[in-house]
């Protein structure tokens, strides 16, 4: 496991899982309807909320270890996944993993101080800090305000570190305006498709370390029948998901990836045995069209997420 040191000194590792282990074949008001219910029920003291286990991601979490990742990415919005890690992880030391979670949309909404939602999420995953504590989503008029919010936390030491998450290069110049601490991490959706060249050249110029999720496109078929990337996948005898998640790492972004079966779990790790040339860099370089897959932070509901 290698890596990567934030502006502020502290280390976490270089590539992650996440553990959002809400259906993705749900539809979006579906969806809606199940994390806002879930979020309201818990701050109003009535969280009844009874995760019900993925049994595949709770087995890739119960095994992560001995297979290399001890980085796990969730968050409020992810119904039970912060409870899931705790049990998955009851019998690692918590010095030996790293949790990244955040601040989901609904308690901006309903003013919910940041501190209590970290409480909530502390009580969850079972534990008394976070590695890294995020901001979900810049929600327009409340994410300047929960960034002094998250700044407290930081100097209160129950965080690690500090960032936000989907923020674009406009809602880091307004946060550094108002901040005594620039976010040390920006989580935003990052693959070929998307790669956010001058987000990142952004991000590298003023110490912020970018988390890509969704950071394989979850495969989408203009992957999957692109020429170019199965010539790179043939040159190092690897697979699709394999040589984006190293072109990731090269980058210098950690990639965040998912999987619900041991096997594909072992085959995302096995990411460290091999380095893509810059002709490979280029290729997969070249398949960008600014295509986003997810939602956009300068066009979304935020309720809905």
């Amino acid at each position: 496991m290698e890596y990567k040191v934030l502006s502020n000194g502290y280390k976490i590792p270089d590539i992650c899982f996440g553990t959002d282990i809400v259906d993705y074949k749900t539809t979006f008001s579906e969806k809606t309807k199940q994390r806002v219910k879930c979020v309201v029920k818990s701050f109003l003291g009535k969280d009844t909320r009874k995760y019900k286990k993925d049994r595949g991601i709770v087995e890739c979490v119960n095994h992560s270890i001995e297979n290399g990742c001890n980085f796990f990415d969730t968050s409020r919005a992810y119904g039970g996944s912060e409870r899931m890690l705790q049990d998955a992880l009851k019998k690692e030391k918590r010095e030996d993993y790293y949790i990244c979670t955040k601040l989901n949309n609904a308690a901006q909404l309903q003013n919910i101080p940041a501190r209590k939602v970290l409480e909530e999420s502390l009580k969850q995953l079972g534990t008394d800090y976070v590695d890294l504590y995020l901001l979900h989503w810049p929600v327009a008029g409340k994410y300047l305000e929960y960034w002094k919010q998250l700044e407290e936390l930081y100097k209160a030491g129950v965080v690690k570190a500090i960032g936000v998450s989907n923020c674009k290069i406009h809602h880091l110049e307004e946060i550094k305006k108002i901040a005594e601490i620039v976010p040390l991490v920006d989580e935003v959706e990052l693959h070929p498709l998307l790669s956010e060249v001058e987000l990142r050249k952004y991000c590298r110029n003023n110490g912020i370390q970018i988390m890509a999720y969704t950071s394989t496109a979850r495969l989408d078929f203009r992957l999957k029948t692109s020429k170019r990337l199965n010539s790179v996948c043939k040159k190092y005898n690897k697979s699709i998901s394999q040589v984006i998640l190293r072109w990731h790492i090269q980058n210098n972004v950690i990639p965040i990836f998912n999987t619900s079966t041991i096997s594909h779990f072992k085959d995302n790790m096995d990411v460290f045995d091999f380095e893509l040339d810059d002709d490979s860099m280029k290729i997969i370089d070249s398949l960008n069209i600014n295509a986003r897959t997810r939602y956009d932070s300068d066009n979304c509901e935020w309720e809905c997420l």
